[in-house]
């Protein structure tokens, strides 16, 4: 009991010590030494008595653990090193950029050189983001530590804390402390690594900018003289540089940003190399199916000649791989990998198509590698002009001669392509030429350069973008064959292929218009302008808006309601029929996905045409008042329209008597619903008058229908006979159902006449207005058959007074 005597002693002990604290402080506390503030002290609130000693262990297990990640080796040391070969490399490229002989290479050795500088852009950026990342942990660490002394240092400061945890709380304050004065030297070496990865980052930002001027810089010299006439340059030729002048310096950029940029991405090339290597069986497999295809007839065998060929069209393949990984590479070698492109080019593109093209097709892949290797000599102004201006004659002289021949054969060369198209691009190619060697002759030789290598490359890419597109056709069509489309698309799939087969042309289309812009050096400056025209806002008020966001808004408006149509028609046409839905539930679906995804796409063109998205709300509330109010019918009919979605008491081709009208219902939209009569006319009746008024659908819950015919007898026959007789007659007409059988019923017994009346169900589907004329006819037949005449209608007549005049012949004829 001692122990527990002295529990509640020390607890009484620690309540009259609390609720005296000045004392308390005054007596057992003393002076204070600690480094807390009495600032700290107060705002952080210090831990209770009974939660000291495990929280004191939890957070001596956490220190330790921040102590043990802080003094990691690999943290700072993995950043240093590769901030120093960031460092080495930038100084290096900095050198080459620097260098005054850059002005003797071309715009595509330069723009290669920029290139460059964005690969270690994005190296540095990279290394930048994962030291950001630990040195954000290693402060979070440090920022924790000190709220843990904070807590602790203000429980040190507790009035009556017991001698035993007040030393267990002054120790984890010094291990805290400690543990603060371990994390800042490491933490301090990161800030400093931080500060070098800024430097290099903006050092790699000036030279981007260096060789961005120089790349403008020849951009304006397309429009100004920059070398001297040809004659007067044939009069300087004893000046003349040496042609390793700009080969050496070329060449050297070229290789160290293949080098740079291969051990920038040498991940992707051993996926690179195996995806090469099982390509090729995966090609011969194609080919064989592709053969299947053909001879089950599910394929054609000009769509498939692509595959006939498997090895060129594995090559193509590989080459188109290695582009899109050089797609920020080194220009030198896409160069080169086009110019390989060449030999499955001619081996895939259709024979019709290299008539029509004729021999540019085989002579411009020669030209495309004069070209390349004539921009090589820059460093000899005269000789790579004179090279250039007999390569633009020499091109001139063959498309001269393949305009010429057009003209007088155009029957027999008639190809895929439209003669007048292909003749319209040979005028314009020859009036390039033209042009660039004017412009060499003259002196502007930035213009001769940028006009013969881009007309060399927009036509030899088309080339290249026909072939790879029929090979991506073909492999289209043997993955996915014409019977797996058609089960997918269902009873639209032979729209869906044109449509697709368009849009990948447009695709093809416009990426070749990209690719001769950038090539022609007018695509940077136009997309300049065309982005500061979009750009510019106009002030109309407080609102201000763009003709981008406008042009974003219509084509997203355009957007969603094409897809609404499409998903819907697809929905309703293909997915939802082939399941096993109640009728009229894939008509609600399909209507609701519409109208959810015209929904969707309204909100997603408002937040592309500048408008916050979250502040509509506000717009809808303050509109609240004065829908309910102005438009109260419209939002009646709508959300009526929405419970004919959910609760469904009319489905399309019901047939419906509603507002004095009946007819079928042709289509449920939100709003009104359009019915048309028996009598062609169409009617919208707002959705609101369908639950409103008395709504009769004969078609519910099945479409057959209960028919009555009349029938009058007279009373020689006998009333059994006369049912049985309409009974047999009414089974033996065509649409009347066996089930429930059809009656016939004695329904009055009127002076000179028995009525019966004919009472029977249609067959599901049937017309029962048919029927109804059918059962009549029958009827009628039937009785004057079996003898039994119809009663004429009797009328008895009184007079009640006569004259005179009428008298004696009446009584004469008496």
């Amino acid at each position: 009991m001692r122990p527990a005597r002295l529990a509640v002693g020390t607890l009484l002990l620690w309540l009259l010590v609390a609720a005296t604290p000045v004392r308390a402080q005054a007596i057992t506390t003393g002076p204070d030494t600690s480094p807390a503030p009495a600032d700290v002290a107060v705002q952080t609130p210090a831990h209770r008595s009974a939660d000291i000693p495990a929280r004191a262990d939890a957070d001596e297990q956490d220190v330790q653990a921040i102590v043990h990640r802080a003094q990691a080796p690999d943290a700072a040391l993995r950043y240093e090193e590769a901030l120093a070969r960031h460092a080495k490399a930038i100084h290096q490229l900095a050198e080459r950029s620097s260098k005054s002989d850059l002005a003797v290479l071309s715009v595509r050795r330069l723009e290669s050189l920029q290139r460059h500088w964005l690969l270690y852009e994005r190296s540095v950026a990279q290394t930048r983001a994962e030291l950001a990342r630990t040195i954000n942990a290693q402060s979070e660490d440090v920022s924790d530590l000190a709220n843990r002394r904070a807590a602790w240092q203000a429980t040190a400061h507790t009035a009556g804390l017991p001698p035993a945890l007040r030393e267990r709380v002054e120790e984890l304050i010094v291990r805290i402390e400690d543990a603060e004065k371990v994390l800042s030297v490491p933490l301090a070496r990161l800030l400093d690594l931080g500060r070098t990865g800024g430097a290099l980052a903006t050092q790699v930002q000036q030279g981007i900018a260096s060789v961005s001027s120089m790349v403008e810089d020849q951009d304006r010299r397309l429009v100004s003289m920059d070398t001297p006439p040809l004659w007067l340059a044939l009069r300087e030729a004893a000046s003349r540089e040496p042609v390793s002048a700009g080969l050496t310096r070329s060449l050297d950029i070229e290789r160290t940003f293949a080098s740079s940029y291969d051990a920038a991405n040498v991940r992707w090339l051993p996926a690179l190399a195996a995806g090469a290597v099982l390509l090729l069986p995966a090609m011969v497999w194609l080919r064989y199916r592709a053969r299947l295809l053909v001879a089950t007839g599910q394929a054609s065998e000009p769509s498939m000649r692509a595959l006939s060929r498997p090895w060129a069209a594995w090559l193509l393949l590989v080459l188109m791989g290695a582009v899109v990984y050089d797609i920020q590479g080194p220009i030198f070698r896409q160069q080169a990998v086009m110019l390989l492109t060449w030999i499955p080019v001619l081996a895939l593109v259709k024979r019709r198509v290299l008539a029509s093209v004729g021999p540019w097709a085989y002579s411009s892949a020669v030209f495309y590698l004069l070209n390349t290797m004539a921009s090589m000599l820059l460093g000899d102004q005269l000789l790579y002009r004179s090279v250039l201006l007999a390569l633009n004659l020499l091109m001139l002289l063959i498309l001269s001669w393949r305009m010429l021949r057009a003209r007088r054969h155009a029957a027999e060369d008639a190809g895929p392509i439209p003669v007048r198209a292909l003749t319209f691009l040979g005028w314009v190619a020859c009036a390039v030429l033209l042009v660039s060697a004017g412009s060499n002759v003259l002196g502007n030789i930035s213009l001769a350069t940028m006009l013969t290598g881009a007309l060399l490359d927009s036509s030899y890419a088309a080339l290249a973008l026909y072939a790879g597109s029929t090979v991506l056709v073909a492999l289209f069509q043997v993955l996915v064959p014409r019977s797996t489309l058609a089960r997918f698309a269902g009873r639209h799939s032979g729209s869906l292929i044109p449509l697709a087969a368009r849009l990948g042309r447009t695709l093809m289309v416009l990426a070749w218009l990209v690719y001769a812009l950038q090539s022609f050096r007018v695509y940077r400056p136009l997309s300049t302008s065309l982005v500061t025209v979009l750009t510019h806002e106009f002030q109309l008020g407080l609102l201000s808006i763009s003709l981008g966001n406008l042009a974003a808004f219509s084509v997203a408006i355009w957007a969603a309601f094409w897809l609404a149509r499409t998903i819907r028609l697809v929905l309703a046409e293909d997915l939802l029929p082939a399941l096993a839905l109640p009728r009229g539930v894939g008509d609600s679906i399909s209507t609701l996905t519409y109208y959810g995804i015209v929904f969707i796409g309204l909100l997603l063109a408002l937040a592309m045409a500048g408008f916050q998205v979250g502040q509509l709300a506000i717009v809808f509330g303050a509109l609240g008042v004065g829908i309910g109010f102005g438009l109260q019918d419209v939002v009646k009919n709508f959300v009526a329209g929405l419970i004919l979605m959910f609760e469904r008491p009319i489905r399309l081709g019901d047939v419906v008597d509603v507002a004095g009208i009946s007819g079928k219902v042709r289509d449920i939209g939100m709003r009104a619903t359009i019915i048309t009569t028996f009598d062609g006319a169409e009617v919208v009746v707002p959705n609101g008058m369908l639950l409103a008024d008395k709504l009769v659908n004969w078609t519910l819950s099945g479409t057959s229908r209960r028919i009555h015919v009349g029938v009058s007898s007279g009373y020689s026959v006998s009333p059994k006979q006369t049912i049985e007789l309409l009974v047999n007659i009414a089974r033996a007409v065509d649409g009347i159902a066996l089930s429930p059988a059809p009656i016939a019923v004695l329904t009055g017994l009127t002076p000179g006449a028995l009525e019966f009346s004919v009472r029977a169900w249609t067959t599901p589907g049937s017309d029962w207005v048919a029927v109804h004329s059918a059962l009549s006819v029958a009827i009628r037949d039937g009785l004057a058959e079996a003898g039994i005449e119809v009663p004429l209608p009797q009328r008895e007549m009184h007079l009640r007074s006569v004259s005179g005049a009428v008298v004696p012949p009446a009584a004469a004829g008496r």
